[in-house]
């Protein structure tokens, strides 16, 4: 069964699930400066569409996976909101009718390991994210600096 308290399992959860959101968020600033950098040595006429290729690569993959965790995310606080009637946007002004019930113990630690689950799965794709737009920005550094000494 589980180990810990419900209060204490959900707050692991809610934890990963901001680590990932800050995660993600990090890949996201890094795929951007990578962006501007593209574009602006595009605008210059420095690059040769041909050469992007060991960033493009990369790049797409570190946007697929920031969406992937994203999706995760999304995907398993509906199931669990669904699950447990809790209302599906947190910012309602109202208990709704559901939350009034108690949740039974076994539906509860399921939907609590589902989320926990979910949430291990969201912190490991989004740290993945993170470290391709790391290689990304490594990668258009490494190229920008080939093209430099070529041109």
């Amino acid at each position: 069964m589980l180990t810990g308290t419900p209060e204490e399992l959900l707050g692991h959860a809610c934890t990963l699930l901001r680590l990932c959101a800050h995660d993600a968020a990090i890949a996201a600033m890094l795929l951007t400066l990578v962006a501007a950098g593209v574009i602006t040595q595009m605008v210059a006429g420095v690059i040769p569409l041909v050469l992007l290729t060991p960033v493009v690569g990369p790049f797409a993959m570190a946007a697929s996976l920031a969406v992937r965790a994203r999706r995760t995310m999304v995907s398993a606080l509906g199931a669990v909101r669904a699950g447990t009637g809790a209302p599906l946007d947190p910012g309602v002004p109202w208990t709704p009718f559901g939350l009034s019930a108690d949740v039974e113990p076994r539906v509860r630690d399921a939907e609590l390991r589902r989320l926990l689950g979910a949430a291990y799965r969201c912190a490991e794709l989004s740290w993945q994210a993170v470290v391709w737009a790391v290689g990304t920005g490594g990668a258009f550094l490494l190229w920008t600096t080939i093209m430099t000494a070529a041109g």
